[in-house]
């Protein structure tokens, strides 16, 4: 039998079987419906009397995870997951590695986030690395090599004992440090902007996630600008995809009045099963608060996002956040197992008079935002997080439909004065496109770049000037809309 056939055959039988047998396999077969033993008896089957069940060492963990990832699968819920251990489920802050966060920017790295832990006095936000030497080999060209390629030179054959002597462009100057690879923690907060009267006394802060224990940090920021009157703390939740219900709840606690719902969760009868409201005064007060959110903000950034509108003098700027009103819960097994599984749906307190979403005709004065978003009291005028998009036009001649339009909607929105077309046709097709940029981009950096390769396909110094550009592009309108907040 083809190996593609009977990995696939396993796949079927076990999404197959996995809708029931597990929470019934080790009870007394007398509780079983007929609907139950028949599952129980296949699964027994396979387990006994299947030709391959003998080989299959794994089968069980197959069946396991089927009982997870079919139903999951099927009626698309990807965050209910099944893991052999709870450090699987991704939900540390602590790692081993060089300690920074990176994305791919001119053919090297560009820094975007230098965590707590090792290098992180080596390295700045907006570095961009062009290659290095490791250990006593020769210098690696980041430039020379896709993306891909990096990562995997960056992480094959290294220990704690491997150094990294990095070439680093910052600002206008060349430079070099050496990392090495250890233990850090991602950075919960940074201080985007300390509050002067340049910015009306106003305090910028960055939540990068509702792991770990951001709320402890917050809490020590605004207690260092304590002889400072604080106008207006501004939280930037932009890229925030969310993390624990209980840090959004402490978090909230900080400054929504007394009385605010924070949360509630409901099962799938619509029954409460937890709530969570303000009892006391808020730790802090301050006149006003402004949120920035866009669409990756999610899950507990949403549901501080909806406390703080209900129970703050609250503004909320940015785009329509992504929409997860759903909670999830942990079960471990005997054998240290886990399945994290979506156990409600998360509602928030509605604002007097809501009008989000017409939610001011319900009586019940909560809502829920699954599938829907927070969308912003000021919405800011241009979809921008797309140019953050890495798009490899280097590997193949043929072009997705969805890269071509992302070439073309990012000229339109960069290139205002050059007047392209909004979609393209016989007269003006990629090709057309390519060409035109790398017109731009010769002029602009006075360099002789060629648009394609003999075979047809992109080059890799136009995709990586691409690349470039719409990062660029990206970061701009991120403090664009940081600015108009203040």
């Amino acid at each position: 039998m083809p190996k593609w056939i009977k990995y696939v055959s396993l796949s079927v039988i076990t999404i197959g079987i996995g809708f029931a047998i597990g929470y019934f396999v080790n009870q007394s077969i007398n509780h079983l419906s007929p609907e139950e033993e028949k599952l129980l008896e296949q699964y027994h089957l396979l387990k006994d009397d299947w030709l391959f069940g003998n080989e299959q060492d794994y089968l069980d963990d197959l069946v396991s995870e089927g009982i997870i990832s079919g139903p999951a699968e099927a009626l698309d819920d990807p965050y209910t997951i099944y893991t052999d251990t709870y450090e699987e489920q991704g939900l540390s802050t602590d790692h081993l590695g060089l300690g920074f966060t990176s994305h791919s920017y001119d053919g090297g790295l560009y820094v975007v986030e230098v965590h707590n832990g090792v290098n992180q006095d080596k390295l700045r936000v907006g570095d961009v690395i062009y290659g290095c030497y490791k250990n006593d080999e020769e210098y690696f060209d980041f430039k020379s090599h896709s993306s891909d390629e990096i990562n995997e030179y960056l992480r094959t054959d290294v220990d704690e004992q491997s150094r990294f002597k990095m070439d680093i462009l910052r600002g206008d100057e060349r430079m070099t440090a050496e990392l090495k690879r250890g233990q850090y923690t991602e950075k919960y907060v940074d201080i985007l902007q300390e509050p002067t009267n340049e910015n009306n006394l106003s305090l910028v802060i960055k939540i990068n996630t509702f792991l770990g224990d951001p709320v402890s940090d917050v809490i020590d920021i605004i207690n260092h600008y304590s002889e400072i009157k604080i106008s207006n703390l501004v939280i930037d939740l932009r890229q925030n995809t969310g993390g624990l219900v209980s840090q959004a709840d402490a978090l909230s606690k900080l400054f929504v009045k007394k009385g605010t719902l924070i949360y509630q969760f409901r099962d799938k009868n619509n029954k409460v099963t937890k709530e969570s409201y303000q009892t006391k005064d808020p730790t802090f007060t301050i006149p006003h608060y402004s949120l920035i959110i866009d669409d990756r903000s999610a899950s507990a950034s949403e549901t501080f996002t909806l406390a703080m509108r209900a129970g703050t003098d609250c503004t909320v700027y940015g785009l329509k956040s992504f929409g997860k009103g759903i909670a999830q819960e942990f079960k471990t097994f005997s054998d240290g197992s886990v399945v994290k599984y979506t156990s409600s749906y998360v509602y928030g307190p509605e604002r007097e008079n809501e009008t989000m979403y017409e939610e001011n005709e319900d009586d019940d004065d909560v809502m829920c935002i699954h599938n829907k978003g927070i969308i912003p009291d000021v919405a800011y005028t241009l979809d921008y997080t797309y140019l953050q998009n890495i798009v490899d036009y280097t590997d193949s001649i043929y072009i997705t439909k969805q890269e071509g339009e992302y070439l073309l909607k990012f000229l339109n929105d960069v290139y205002t004065d050059k007047n392209f077309p909004t979609q393209y046709t016989n007269a003006f097709r990629f090709e057309d496109a390519i060409q035109d940029f790398t017109d731009i981009i010769n002029e602009k950096y006075q360099q002789d770049y060629q648009p394609f390769t003999a075979d047809g396909k992109v080059t890799k110094d136009i995709n990586d000037k691409l690349i470039k550009e719409s990062y660029d592009a990206y970061l701009q309108h991120y403090d664009l809309l940081t600015e108009s907040i203040l």
